[in-house]
């Protein structure tokens, strides 16, 4: 998987390789918002979405696509939740790497 979203990797950057979440995004109740299928199908869930390399982001190996995470929910209020907690992790970022930077390359 490779995204191929050039703007969302300059606004949001590209998620730490350590950390990666444990559950795959279906057993966490994310589902594509453009293929139709079952989450679940006999006992299993669709693998078909996945996390993507982008932060805030999920990848959709059907569509060969990242969807930021709050339009694959749902859930409309947890999916404004999800919103918010991925700007939040995209200005703490931001603000660690500008301090990083003022302080090693000054």
């Amino acid at each position: 998987m490779s995204s191929n979203n050039d703007l969302a990797a300059r606004v949001v950057g590209f998620r730490p390789k350590e950390g990666q979440p444990f559950d795959p995004p279906a057993e966490l109740g994310f589902h594509c918002p453009v293929c139709t299928y079952d989450l679940v199908h006999e006992g299993e869930y669709d693998e078909r979405l996945q996390w993507s390399e982008l932060n805030g982001f999920l990848w959709c190996s059907f569509c060969k696509k990242d969807y930021p995470a709050p339009l694959c929910m749902r859930d409309i209020e947890r999916a404004i939740k999800i919103y918010l907690m991925c700007v939040k992790e995209v200005v703490e970022r931001k603000s660690h790497m500008r301090r990083w930077w003022r302080l090693n390359l000054g």
